[in-house]
């Protein structure tokens, strides 16, 4: 096995840590609106939505560690859960997205047409991101580049809800922070990859489809093709 450059196995046995401070903020930011009231809450999807991107946080961390406590076969053989975890989240999202158009609420169908939006991009994210960490397996320093973006897909609906909460912050600001804080993360692993010339552009192909997914947060929503598109969704039977 080829002997991994210092500097990127440093990335990658911090990656770890980093990962770990997900738990803290995921506790923080859904206490209110979860956790504080799970028992009540009737609404399966919401439920199992939750279980599973619970259950990707948990997959990350563990892959993580395992990595940095060199345990490739596990790491590996573990990493085979993904390719059922994640078509499952993608419809879990898409399910409460629905139920949500069908259920608003006090929400009106303008901010429901916004989040649709929000999810689909944090969605195209994701998948993309783990798309590319699964064809690129074959090389472990560019599979985990990938694979630490899609916990950064994830950061948005977390700090969101913290600065909601604490903030008293309202769309669009909320995706103004969670935007800028996910691109701040990018730019810095980009300048620190060029600092120590790992050739590696994965970082920067994933802050170009962050941002090309980010910018129509802001006007999409309010055209009326957006708006027929949610409204057709919201239509479909789906269960």
């Amino acid at each position: 096995m080829a002997t991994v450059p210092v500097p990127a196995a440093a990335l990658l046995r911090r990656s770890a840590l980093y990962l770990t401070l997900l738990v803290p903020l995921i506790a923080v930011g859904f206490w209110p609106s979860y956790f504080a009231r799970a028992l009540d809450e009737p609404q399966w999807r919401i439920h199992a939505h939750g279980a599973l991107m619970f259950s990707w946080v948990a997959l990350l961390l563990a892959q993580a560690f395992l990595v940095r406590a060199n345990r490739r076969p596990l790491h590996r053989r573990l990493g085979r859960v993904s390719f059922v975890l994640v078509p499952l989240i993608v419809l879990s999202s898409l399910s409460v997205a629905h139920w949500r158009f069908n259920h608003p609420a006090n929400d009106p169908f303008d901010t429901l047409a916004y989040f649709l939006y929000v999810q689909v991009a944090l969605l195209a994210q994701f998948v993309v991101a783990w798309s590319l960490a699964m064809a690129n397996r074959a090389q472990p320093l560019v599979h985990a580049r990938y694979m630490l973006c899609t916990a950064l897909a994830i950061v948005d609906p977390i700090v969101a809800r913290i600065a909601y909460n604490t903030l008293g912050l309202d769309i669009p600001w909320l995706q103004v922070i969670t935007y800028g804080l996910v691109d701040a993360i990018l730019l810095a692993l980009i300048a620190w990859e060029r600092r120590h010339a790992s050739g590696s552009t994965a970082f920067e192909r994933m802050l170009a489809l962050f941002v090309a997914t980010q910018v129509p947060t802001f006007f999409l929503w309010t055209t009326p093709a957006w708006r027929s598109f949610a409204t057709w969704f919201a239509a479909l039977p789906l269960p």
